[in-house]
């Protein structure tokens, strides 16, 4: 029976089983607001950092008027556009064979490996994602702080979380004024997300439990607040400046979020490669997950400068390295909100 990572190492098998556990892991980056998009693909596939994604302007909103004879109407609702702009990331992580000894059960050491590397995958694109949202909310800073989507974001909350009152916390009308922000655009809530902290969670399981159900989203069963798919997360949090907790909880219509990946490659020097070094001298073995890929959130433009070949989560989270590009912040697709429980 083979008993060290050299023995199992079929990079094809490795490459293909990976992608197999990244599509089925009910994540919110399998849920219906992440959507692969071919421009991301492009550009993480290709040579550059940043992509320009053009759209057009929404003209849906213009008013008629009465038409004249032998003139011509007064108004021309010119069509405009905007463009959004991605950027792409490169991330690479190293593991030694004796960081994975203890996992090999024996029975199925590849799929112990491999569960291991895509669930850390998953949960590091997580995230980045989550990085870039507060980017763009401004969420991990202080209340009433300007972001491009501060329009959108409810901050119900103090830094001294221990003292909260009751409208400081997680409840029915709040959620239903969050939600509201949205516009019309809430109708594609049901196909999206409900991202949320456990104890979150638990607050609106005691406040409004008879709105809780659960539906089938692909191969899995998902739990719904009214309608929504529901998606927990424990980073959802940070300590209040004075004391107590300050969480953020987030609204995502389907389809808001564009992702890209370029393919890895196997055992060859590339961004995007999973490999195996031997180090004999050293007696060990070591896997480099090398990838590239891109994540953007709708409406938003990247202006940043990163101070290494690509943007760190930090940077994804700093506020001033993004742009609103679309009229509104409502029509992003996004709401936030910000309560001390």
């Amino acid at each position: 029976m083979p008993t060290t990572i050299s023995d199992l190492w079929i990079p094809d098998i490795w490459l293909q089983t990976m992608r197999e556990k990244q599509a089925t892991f009910p994540t919110l980056l399998n849920s219906g607001v992440v959507v692969d998009n071919p421009r991301a693909s492009e550009l993480a596939s290709g040579p550059g950092e940043v992509a320009t994604i053009p759209f057009f302007k929404d003209i849906t909103d213009q008013d008629d008027e009465i038409q004249v004879e032998n003139a011509e109407p007064t108004v021309d609702n010119k069509i405009t556009s905007g463009q959004m702009k991605a950027v792409a990331c490169n991330r690479v992580c190293k593991s030694s064979a004796t960081a994975f000894a203890a996992q090999l059960s024996g029975e199925d050491p590849v799929g112990e490996i491999v569960a291991q590397m895509a669930q850390r995958r998953l949960k590091q694109r997580q995230k980045t994602l989550l990085a870039m949202v507060r980017g763009a909310f401004g969420s991990a800073g202080a209340s009433g702080v300007a972001a491009p989507l501060k329009a959108v974001r409810v901050d119900a909350f103090d830094e001294s979380g221990t003292d909260a009152t009751a409208a400081q916390l997680m409840g029915i009308e709040l959620f239903i004024h969050a939600k509201s922000l949205m516009g019309e655009l809430a109708d594609d809530l049901m196909d999206g997300a409900l991202w949320l902290h456990p104890t979150i969670l638990a607050a609106l399981e005691l406040a409004d439990e008879t709105s809780f159900d659960k539906a089938s989203r692909g191969p899995w069963t998902i739990r719904t607040y009214r309608g929504i798919p529901i998606y927990t997360s424990e980073a959802l949090v940070r300590a209040g400046t004075t004391n107590g907790f300050v969480y953020d909880t987030y609204l995502l219509a389907k389809g808001i979020i564009a992702k890209g990946e370029k393919p890895q490659k196997t055992d060859v020097v590339d961004v995007a490669a999973l490999q195996m070094e031997k180090k004999f001298g050293l007696n060990n073995e070591i896997i480099y997950d090398r990838t590239r890929f891109v994540l953007h959130l709708n409406g938003t433009k990247w202006v940043g400068t990163p101070a290494a070949e690509s943007p760190s989560n930090a940077e994804l989270g700093t506020i001033a390295n993004w742009n609103l590009v679309l009229g509104t912040a409502n029509r992003v697709g996004a709401v936030c909100m910000r309560t001390n429980g």
